[in-house]
């Protein structure tokens, strides 16, 4: 059995395929398929904290743009050298590295992260992550919550 995956050149070809199946596949289940490269990036709307943290992130399974009951999901990148600063909020959250290398903070405990490392921070937990390679830090990480503007985040920043 073979499995072929679709490529943007695919979808040039036939720009309604990925429609029709999820138009399908919506009408069955609520299901909703989105490729994170039509996705636009997004930031931080407080001036102070976007200052300190050079962190960016597409949305990709949401309440607000879809069918999502209680999830969250989405891809975050952090620039090398920088940090998405200590802050805490109620939900717990995940993340998942798909790739390069960061070190996470999670209230006392400290650890190095990689590709293929999965991370979990309870509720209130104050974290912090920092990439630490040459290269950015991408991240999957995902809420047990319907919208991500349901996520309150408290930041420390001085």
């Amino acid at each position: 059995m073979s499995c072929r995956h679709s490529t943007a050149a695919d979808r040039e070809r036939h720009p309604t395929a990925l429609n029709d199946v999820v138009k399908d596949i919506g009408r069955r289940r609520r299901t909703v398929i989105v490729d994170q490269a039509t996705v636009e990036w997004e930031g931080w709307d407080g001036p102070a904290v976007a200052a300190k943290s050079a962190v960016r992130w597409k949305l990709l399974v949401d309440g607000e743009r879809g069918p999502s009951g209680g999830l969250v999901t989405g891809i975050a990148e952090i620039a090398p050298g920088a940090v998405l600063p200590r802050h805490h909020h109620e939900p717990e959250e995940t993340y998942y590295v798909v790739s390069g290398r960061g070190l996470v903070e999670i209230e006392d405990a400290r650890a190095e992260i990689g590709p293929g490392t999965a991370v979990f921070i309870p509720p209130a937990a104050e974290h912090a992550l920092h990439c630490i390679g040459a290269e950015p830090l991408v991240f999957l990480f995902t809420f047990p919550r319907d919208r991500f503007e349901d996520v309150v985040y408290h930041f420390d920043v001085a």
